[in-house]
C-alpha cells in the first residue's frame, strides 16, 4: 500500500512539475522591457491629452504581440494577417477572449535604439486607423511585443500592439 501511495505521490508531483513549469515559462516571456513600458506611457500620453482614461499592460495581450512581432521577422513580412493567412483577431483570441479587439503595427530599420518609442507613438498618431486604435475609449488593455531581426536583408525593429476592452 505505501509503494502505490509513493508512486501515486510521485506521478502527482512530475505531473504538477510538467504543467507549472511552461507556465512559468510563459509568464516570463511576457514582461515588458523598458522600450515596451516606454510605448505604452507614451499611449497613455496621448489618450491622456485626449481625455481618455490609460490603456492597463496585459500579459497575455503582451504574449499575442510578441508572437507575431516573432512572427513577422521569422517568416520576413510585415503585415497584420498571420503567417497562416488568419486575421489579426483571430490570432489575439488565442491569447484573450475579449468584445473588442484592435491592433497597431510599426517597423522601424535597424534597431529598437534610443528614442524609438516616441518615434514609434508618433507614427502611430500619425497615420489616422493608428490613432483611431490608440484613442479609442473601448480599448482598456494593451500589450506590446517588440522584437529585432531581419526583415528582407535590413536589420528591423518590430513591434506590435494589441488592445482589448476590458470585457
Amino acid at each position: 500500500m505505501r509503494t502505490v501511495a509513493r508512486t501515486t505521490f510521485a506521478l502527482g508531483c512530475l505531473l504538477a512539475a510538467t504543467f507549472a513549469v511552461p507556465a512559468v515559462a510563459a509568464a516570463s516571456g511576457a514582461r515588458l522591457d523598458q522600450k515596451e513600458r516606454a510605448i505604452i506611457r507614451g499611449i497613455n500620453h496621448q489618450r491622456a491629452n485626449h481625455g481618455l482614461a490609460p490603456v492597463r499592460a496585459s500579459a497575455r495581450l503582451a504574449r499575442a504581440a510578441d508572437f507575431h512581432s516573432w512572427e513577422m521577422l521569422d517568416a520576413n513580412y510585415f503585415a497584420h494577417t498571420s503567417r497562416d493567412g488568419g486575421s489579426f483577431d483571430e490570432r489575439v483570441r488565442r491569447y484573450v477572449n475579449k468584445r473588442a479587439l484592435g491592433e497597431a503595427l510599426a517597423y522601424l530599420g535597424g534597431s529598437c535604439g534610443r528614442g524609438s518609442a516616441r518615434q514609434i507613438v508618433q507614427m502611430w498618431m500619425n497615420s489616422p486607423p493608428h490613432r483611431a486604435i490608440l484613442l479609442s475609449s473601448t480599448y482598456r488593455r494593451v500589450g506590446i511585443g517588440k522584437r529585432v531581426g531581419s526583415l528582407g536583408s535590413r536589420k528591423a525593429c518590430m513591434v506590435t500592439a494589441d488592445f482589448s476592452s476590458k470585457n
